[in-house]
């Protein structure tokens, strides 16, 4: 019986490899990750099978044949093209004054690339201190008087979170509009009391990326808009961990940022396609968008994004062009830092072309196995000349890139490849002096609280825990 079944399970099996051969050439991937997922797919037919289907299938292209997206991408066109119209002054305005600058490189491909021109705000606050900024977005929330419209990648259930809900229910009482969306995955270990609450009370609260073969992928943005008018984004999550560092650390380092006037009209838009997506519902209205018959304000200001299921990364590019564009000096602040390829070599070029690179990671860790990954880059990274820091007063989560003192950008992105190529993010390009010199300064006050990584301490490293490191490099595409 063996023997007459052999011939029919050689003939699966050489199918099997013929069909997974076809499906991962014709991609067109990067070839090191084709021949990677070949060989995966080719040595371990089940569990190949599997770990593609969670890790290595093309959403991108995906992305490009499904309906609904389709659909929701054209329904948001439609809306923005003439809403941009409205500001089309700022980006020629924009380009004169940097017209050697990398900023008009970078203005030109976030605008070409993920469809998002510039735009302008009356006011721009930068918040490196948690309970300073919740009290802003809480007094916000309390004042709104049409809709509040929330999405974060994480929403506890603590003494924060409470404090929120009560002022939420107390708008919906008012009639505020209120709506939510939530990562599922980031949301998932945690109870969902207060949104159960949130829903009684009127709100209507939704879960994005939700499904298991979306297990890998996130969205990790932040936003808050308030009546079309104030927009907040940033590093902070909604959990009273991000004020007093928790159970776990004793201090949180994050920034958040606060937006007034039309740049907040990119923020409601980025709520509103996954909105659209999740729920149905087309937010993509002048009530829920920035008066254009109102003051612009001054402060130029350009916000990129992409996603998992994204072809151009936008977001990952415009810190490349940045980076590789600036003249005197780069400032990072990220978390966790196990970069792409692209961004690896724009950091080492910059530092090794004579740019003052200085990179600000966390000190005190959440979890070991990014950090070990990280670990391997920098030795490579200080030989480059980068400067490299920890800082050692708690957690240090925020995100930030400052190049030569001329702009800035605050966001959710880490220099991981989680970050740079997997999740859904955003960046605020702020294209002002003041703003770019207000980073700087947090920059330099963080550094009184930093230890700066040498070339000396890396070649102390015992070999096990270089070979640690380099295993834990592996799977950076799952940190």
């Amino acid at each position: 019986m063996i023997v007459e079944l052999w011939p029919i399970a050689c003939a699966v099996l050489a199918v099997y490899w013929v069909a997974v051969a076809v499906l991962i050439i014709s991609e067109n991937r990067d070839p090191t990750a084709a021949l990677a997922w070949l060989l995966v797919l080719i040595a371990l037919p089940g569990v190949g099978l599997v770990l593609y289907f969670f890790f290595g299938r093309n959403w991108p292209a995906i992305a490009r044949r499904s309906k609904k997206r389709q659909h929701t991408r054209a329904v948001a066109r439609r809306f923005m093209q003439p809403y941009y119209a409205h500001y089309d002054a700022i980006h020629p305005k924009l380009e004169g004054q940097h017209p050697e600058s990398w900023i008009r490189h970078d203005s030109h491909l976030i605008t070409r690339l993920a469809e998002a021109p510039p735009m302008t705000v009356r006011t721009c606050d930068i918040h490196p201190e948690g309970q300073p900024y919740f009290d802003v977005l809480i007094a916000d929330l309390a004042a709104a008087e049409r809709f509040i419209h929330m999405s974060y990648y994480i929403w506890k259930d603590d003494v924060l979170t409470e404090r929120i809900t009560d002022v939420l229910v107390e708008r919906l009482r008012a009639g505020v509009e209120v709506r939510v969306l939530n990562d599922w995955f980031g949301a998932a270990p945690f109870s969902r009391r207060t949104m159960k609450r949130l829903r009684e009370a009127g709100a209507i609260v939704r879960f994005d990326v939700t499904g298991i073969a979306k297990l890998n992928y996130r969205n990790h943005r932040k936003i808050t808009v308030v009546d079309a008018e104030i927009g907040h984004t940033g590093g902070f999550n909604v959990a009273q961990e991000y004020i007093d560092g928790g159970s776990r650390f004793p201090a949180w380092r994050d920034t958040g940022l606060r937006l007034t006037g039309p740049g907040v009209a990119e923020l409601e838009k980025l709520f509103d396609v996954r909105w659209l997506e999740v729920d149905g519902e087309d937010l993509f209205q002048e009530r829920y968008y920035p008066d254009p018959s109102l003051p612009p304000g001054d402060i130029v200001v350009q916000t990129v994004h992409h996603g998992f299921d994204d072809p151009w990364l936008a977001a990952t590019r415009a810190h490349q062009v940045a980076i590789s564009g600036a003249r005197d000096r780069v400032l990072i602040q990220t978390p966790y830092f196990v970069p792409d390829p692209p961004t690896l070599q724009a950091i080492t070029n910059a530092a090794a072309a004579g740019v003052r690179v200085e990179l600000m990671l966390t000190g005190m860790l959440d979890k070991n196995i990014p950090w070990y990954a990280a670990e391997t880059y920098f030795e490579q990274l200080l030989e480059a000349g980068v400067h490299i820091y920890r800082w050692e007063k708690g957690f240090f989560h925020a995100k930030s890139l400052t190049v030569d003192g001329k702009a800035t950008s605050i966001g959710t992105l880490n220099l991981d490849v989680r970050s740079l190529r997997l999740h859904k993010e955003l960046m605020v390009w702020i294209y002002d002096d003041a703003a770019a010199r207000r980073s700087e300064e947090i920059f330099a006050a963080d550094l009184q609280d930093c230890v700066a990584l040498t070339l000396d301490d890396i070649h102390q490293w015992s070999w096990l825990r270089r070979f640690r490191n380099s295993a834990a490099r592996l799977f950076s595409n799952l940190l």
